[in-house]
């Protein structure tokens, strides 16, 4: 795992785009994502599309990616992300049990 953490931070640091751009990015994968469910759960006028949840959890994996990608821009370290990604999980996990 730890190699292609090492892959995914050298592509972000090589990706031209800026981090408003890279935002945008973000936001057409989403859309992406929704769009591919949509279609996966035959919704009226998206089942023409003919994707499936294979097809989701790509997009799904393009949002994380582009995500990374913004955090490497913004200089996170892995420590800083570990310490975030705790935080938030727990404040995640404080909801689910009230």
């Amino acid at each position: 795992m730890d190699d292609l953490i090492v892959e995914i931070e050298k592509a972000a640091h090589l990706e031209p785009k800026s981090v408003e751009q890279q935002f945008l990015k973000l936001m057409e994968e989403v859309g992406e994502a929704a769009q591919a469910y949509l279609s996966a759960e035959n919704v009226s006028g998206n089942s023409y599309k003919k994707l499936n949840i294979d097809n989701t959890k790509e997009e799904l994996v393009d949002i994380l990616l582009v995500t990374y990608a913004v955090l490497v821009k913004l200089d996170i370290s892995h420590a800083e992300l570990i310490k975030l990604l705790k935080q938030k999980t727990n404040k995640w996990l404080e909801k689910q049990n009230n």
